[in-house]
């Protein structure tokens, strides 16, 4: 096993094969030294990578602990005292974030899965709901059965368990632990006969009522899961991986914090606001953070996370903050680092 600090570097000796494999994935930075020795740089992205016999593991600067506090700033707050004690031992995000979701789904399924009604459209032998005529006469003209109907079904099979069913199978994948392993199955039980939400399929803005309340923490650390926006898994055939990207938790957190005090003020703030830069439409803008008050910006921030000092900084920045408060007619931006130099 390597370890490393996000964006730290090491050397090391590789086949021509992996080190090829490591560049194509595109979560570390590999470069030749000569003699079979490789230079393997972290970027932004912290976690476990697993490539055949070889393990990779990226430590965030902050505590493992702090890293799942930020990533799910505004969800976990009430109780993050008790979560904070049983991450204490873990010292890695794969493990931690395994044993966090599997605590909030345990509290969310408790003590049973919450049941509701969806909307079916399928064609049956037996009535039952309404009758679509229109879709029979073109599909069937001519045939009584089956009929094609539409009837709402009052069952475990609704979005919420769906969305928690698609994480607990990504993260059963990842666990070594025989216990945690065990939990993941007594919670996949629980949800039987329910259809898992598909990894990359955009998931819906949670409809909260009182009923669902006790779903909130689970749904969103199930988000972070399954929209592989903060956490991402690597694709190439060599590697394995369970990442937290932290440019998406950074953006996320500072969301989730600014919604908080700007809203208390008035005004709504908007995360990945798209326009456009030009009157036809072809140069994309897309603002971390903006804050709207009675239809009108009145802020733009963009959360950056690396290193101040970076040779990147601060003309690319400058440009694009100079973009978008032209296209919002500000005076004044707000570029927001992340302190990495201590």
């Amino acid at each position: 096993m390597v370890e490393l600090v996000e964006y730290g570097e090491t050397e090391l000796t590789l086949s021509a094969e992996l080190a090829a494999a490591i560049h194509e994935d595109g979560h570390l930075r590999v470069a030749p030294l000569g003699g079979g020795r490789y230079s393997v740089k972290a970027r932004h992205e912290v976690g476990v990578l697993r490539y055949g016999d070889l393990e990779i593991r990226v430590q965030p600067k902050v505590s493992i602990a702090r890293l799942l506090h930020l990533a799910s700033f505004g969800s976990l707050d009430d109780a993050w005292h008790d979560l904070d004690t049983e991450l204490t031992a873990v010292d890695d995000p794969e493990s931690a974030l395994a044993r966090v979701f599997i605590w909030h789904a345990e509290r969310a399924l408790r003590p049973t899965p919450l049941q509701g009604y969806r909307t079916e459209e399928e064609a049956q032998r037996h009535l039952r709901g309404r009758v679509l005529f229109d879709r029979q006469i073109s599909r069937r003209a001519g045939v009584a059965l089956p009929v094609e109907l539409r009837y709402d079904e009052f069952d475990l099979n609704i979005v919420e368990n769906q969305v928690l069913l698609g994480a607990l199978q990504v993260i059963e994948r990842t666990v070594a632990d025989s216990k945690l392993g065990a939990r993941l199955r007594h919670l996949r039980l629980m949800l039987d006969g329910v259809t898992p939400w598909r990894i990359g399929l955009p998931l819906p803005e949670m409809q909260r009522s009182r009923l669902n309340e006790r779903y909130r923490s689970a749904w969103a650390l199930a988000r972070l899961v399954l929209e592989g926006r903060s956490l991402e898994f690597a694709t190439g055939s060599a590697g394995r991986g369970f990442l937290l990207n932290m440019n998406h938790v950074f953006e996320s957190f500072l969301t989730a914090a600014l919604r908080r005090e700007l809203e208390a003020v008035g005004g709504v703030v908007r995360g990945q606001h798209t326009t456009h830069l030009d009157m036809d439409d072809s140069i994309v803008l897309k603002p971390d953070i903006t804050w709207w008050v009675g239809g009108e910006c009145r802020a733009v921030i963009d959360a950056k996370y690396k290193r101040v000092t970076s040779s990147e900084y601060p003309n690319a920045d400058a440009y694009q903050m100079l973009a978008y408060c032209t296209r919002f007619g500000l005076s004044d931006g707000w570029l927001i680092y992340a302190d990495l130099d201590g």
